[in-house]
């Protein structure tokens, strides 16, 4: 038997970390909280911004009168849509510049423990993703009452506005949630268990209250969803499954509303909204972020590496908050074929 290679107790050991934790790189409680206040305020900016020019961009073009925006008679117009997607995907990069001034950790650390977003994955992991949400959502358009299709320059609009910005949408609020969000609170703690508890129920709490759900099964189901893709992106080391699962399900639930010119119901979310029917999306949700880290796994994921670099740490001549003993699991899993791959909310 091969002796193993002695381990020099004078050079200090890097520390691995999971994705959620990464931000441990630079400690400091008033971090995590400025970043949280930083992100609230750029997005109120952001969306006041954006739908402000929405707004007047309605109004000129006949959409509604001011009349109707004093007596809250706005519909949702593909101009509207379009402003509110991108005022979500903004927070791509808002989220990254935040954790760039805040933690000295630079943009492209927030995308995976990798430091980079693997879309070679994300190919692997639609094979799988993909077909179970086509099922998924063809069998509850099928179940629900279906309105005629009229093609019109609206319904043509909204369409290209669904198919282009709605991926972006997705992806800016698994930025913002389960990048930012649930990194800065895991900041805060040194326990990698605990930093993940508490900041998977305070990422999912937000996530659940900002899309103003009145319905308890509507905000039970937000909160199932942004737990789990919390757990999706521990487990496969990135934001790339969350992304793949958000958008996937987006994308394929608004396709056939905007084809039908109804894409004004998605937002109803007052009480009577939901009922037990939601417990099959939750479920989903659930399988999914599972079916990934287990695919993951599969395919050899790097799932924990070294915490990312960070110029707080270097200009204090700090050492890394974690020169503490590494942990005792591989950075990746073994490898085997490629194939097969992996999820709802708006």
């Amino acid at each position: 038997m091969p002796a193993s290679t002695p381990v020099d107790p004078a050079v200090p050991q890097r520390q691995l970390a999971t994705y959620d934790h990464a931000l441990r790189a630079a400690p400091a409680w008033w971090r995590g909280a400025l970043a949280l206040l930083l992100l609230v305020v750029g997005f109120l900016i952001l969306s006041i911004v954006l739908g402000g020019i929405a707004l007047i961009v309605d109004v000129a073009t006949g959409a509604y009168t001011l009349d109707d925006v004093a007596n809250g008679l706005m519909t949702l117009t593909p101009v509207t849509m379009l402003a509110n997607n991108l005022s979500l995907a903004a927070l791509i990069p808002v989220s990254m510049l935040i954790q760039w001034a805040i933690f000295g950790v630079r943009p492209r650390w927030l995308s995976s423990v990798e430091g980079r977003f693997r879309w070679r994955w994300l190919g692997r992991l639609a094979l799988i993703i993909v077909p179970v949400w086509i099922v998924y959502v063809g069998a509850s358009v099928l179940l629900s009452p279906l309105e005629p299709i009229v093609v019109d320059g609206t319904m043509i609009a909204m369409l290209a506005v669904v198919i282009l910005t709605t991926p972006l949408q997705s992806a800016g609020e698994e930025y913002g949630a389960r990048g930012l969000i649930q990194r800065s609170v895991g900041s805060w703690f040194s326990r990698p268990i605990t930093a993940f508890l508490v900041g998977t129920v305070v990422s999912g709490a937000v996530f659940a209250s900002v899309h103003f759900a009145g319905d308890p099964w509507l905000i039970a189901y937000y909160f199932v969803f942004g737990a789990s893709m919390s757990f999706a992106a521990r487990g496969t080391g990135g934001l790339e499954a969350p992304v793949l699962i958000h958008a996937t399900n987006n994308v394929l639930l608004l396709v056939p509303t905007a084809l039908m010119s109804q894409t004004d119901q998605v937002f109803e979310r007052g009480e009577g909204a939901g009922g037990p029917f939601m417990l099959i999306p939750m479920a989903l949700c659930v399988t999914a972020a599972v079916a990934s880290t287990w695919w993951g796994r599969r395919n050899g994921v790097t799932v924990t590496a070294p915490l990312p670099p960070s110029r707080v740490t270097k200009q204090q001549g700090m050492p890394p908050a974690a020169m503490a003993a590494p942990v005792a699991t591989p950075t990746q899993l073994p490898t085997t074929p490629q194939d097969p791959s992996a999820a709802p909310p708006r």
